[in-house]
């Protein structure tokens, strides 16, 4: 199926929001019919408070849509990057829920946002943006904060006190609204119209109250994680002196999170009273800088000055700057299909510095320019590189794709099961074990295996059919086929449970 742009997943989501509460929407009839989320209802009883489960099942079935827009970042460096940041920040920060996923979206304006549960977006805009990394980790705790406080089940609610709307209803009112400018809000009033609309409207934007919140849970972490917390109130200072001069690039997060210069005083007194720490910038920053400004850049003269600025600065007498602009260049000649150049590139970007993107990148063009009589030897180093990175899920999943682009199925399956970095309920050893089944004609398997992957995806239809289609094959042993059994009861026996809370 053609991934939608996510501007136009959420009118298409909202849709489905209204046309599940029966309110009256805008019509475009050149929309693809309303998809079906399957959210839970939303009762007028206001002792009845959405649970962290429930908050963290509500933000997986969003996520389970968000990840079919062509603009959801399936980049293994970014996510791993936005990860491991975001994981050393919660690590740090007074939370309910370790439940977090960050994720990038492929958009140069300036945005994060955070869904129910603990799923958070960073667009690429945002991490371009960023003068240092401290400025990103703050975007990034701040949102943390939102989550920590449970700002948006709050808000829901708040809300239940008013109107007797679909869960779906105010919160893809709320995802619209991250569209900024003239486009959100018509896709905000899409939701509802008449006089519910000026309620919704109303809880578009966080309160200043739980901005406030977020901005001392965010500056908190971000001391704690070892940043400077004048990160985050310097970030967000240049981002309100952008938006008087460019309201377009930036009025999609000062939409859902209004900026007051209170706000960013209240922001420097508490930078004052933390301790002052003079932080550098990780190579790794850097590197992951680069790449999404390559991946948000439209092919053509934008594209052309990348390669002019990085050649200059790789010119220049600034070692350090050179490696990330020599990672740069190496991925630009890459996307033209000039592999011997990208190579080039890729080994002067590791003989100045030595981390897993630069081995993954130096493992990847070493292995496009290899004959057939010489991968034998790349796919050696990416396994050698797997013992020298331990603990690189970046690194372990490089080996498995080059694995599985030698063709060699078998030896994909024994990696993943073998290795200690996967356990039974990891979605990335779900993946590569149902392409290796899937290669391989072994349909149970294959079945089984995606299904698991969509299952943690919360796409449990999606899993449902797979695992319907397993059950039918019936091609593997009875250890196999009972798994299979079980696992189709269990997702059967949790569609069920969300028709009955959908139908409450």
């Amino acid at each position: 199926m053609r991934r939608l742009p996510l501007v136009r997943l959420l009118q298409t989501l909202t849709l489905t929001a209204c046309f599940g509460a029966g309110t009256l929407c805008a019509h475009d009839d050149t929309l693809r019919p309303p998809l079906n989320l399957n959210l839970p209802s939303l009762g007028t009883v206001a002792s009845d408070e959405l649970s962290p489960d429930q908050e963290y099942a509500l933000g997986r079935s969003i996520m389970g849509e968000i990840r079919q827009s062509e603009d959801y970042l399936r980049d293994p460096e970014i996510t791993a990057y936005l990860n491991e940041l975001g994981f050393r920040l919660v690590s740090n920060a007074d939370t309910y829920t370790y439940r977090f996923e960050f994720f990038g979206v492929k958009d140069p304006s300036l945005n994060a946002f955070a869904l129910p549960g603990g799923f958070i977006a960073v667009n690429t805009g945002t991490i371009v943006a960023a003068q240092t990394e401290s400025e990103l980790a703050g975007v990034m705790g701040h949102e943390i904060g939102h989550v920590a406080q449970r700002h948006i089940a709050r808000m829901i609610e708040d809300q239940k006190k008013n109107l007797p709307l679909t869960i779906g209803s105010i919160l893809l009112a709320i995802l619209a609204a991250q569209a900024g400018g003239d486009s959100g809000a018509q896709l905000a009033s899409a939701v509802a119209l008449g006089s519910q609309a000026a309620l919704i409207q109303r809880r578009l934007s966080f309160s200043q109250g739980a901005e406030r919140e977020a901005d001392r849970i965010g500056m908190q972490t971000l001391s704690r994680s070892g940043f400077d917390p004048a990160g985050m109130q310097r970030f967000f200072e240049r981002l309100q002196n952008k938006y008087a001069v460019e309201e377009v690039l930036s009025s999609k997060f000062l939409s859902t999170h209004p900026l007051t210069s209170e706000r960013i005083a209240d922001m420097e007194n508490r930078a004052r009273s933390l301790p002052v720490r003079l932080v550098s910038n990780s190579l790794v920053f850097e590197l992951i800088q680069k790449r999404a400004q390559l991946l948000q850049t439209v092919p053509g003269p934008q594209r052309d000055r990348l390669f002019t600025t990085w050649t200059n600065v790789v010119k220049g007498s600034n070692e350090k700057a050179a490696v990330p602009a020599a990672y740069g260049l190496s991925l630009l000649y890459a996307e033209r299909g000039d592999n011997k150049a990208a190579l080039h590139w890729a080994e002067r970007a590791m003989a100045r510095g030595k981390n897993a993107i630069l081995e993954r990148n130096l493992l990847l063009a070493k292995w496009r320019v290899a004959k057939a009589s010489e991968r034998k030897s790349v796919l050696a180093a990416a396994k050698d590189a797997t013992q020298r990175y331990p603990f690189s899920r970046l690194i372990l999943n490089t080996y498995l794709e080059l694995l599985y682009e030698a063709g060699d199925d078998n030896a994909l399956i024994k990696a993943v099961r073998s290795n200690p970095q996967f356990d039974e309920g990891s979605t990335d050893a779900s993946e590569w074990l149902a392409k290796a089944y899937t290669r391989q004609g072994k349909v149970s398997q294959a079945g089984l295996y995606t299904a698991k992957w969509l299952l943690a995806e919360g796409r449990l239809r999606d899993a449902d059919w797979q695992l319907n289609n397993a059950q039918r094959a019936n091609d593997a042993d009875f250890y196999v086929m009972s798994r299979i059994d079980a696992l189709l009861r269990q997702v059967r026996e949790l569609i069920a449970r969300e028709e009955q809370e959908k139908n409450r």
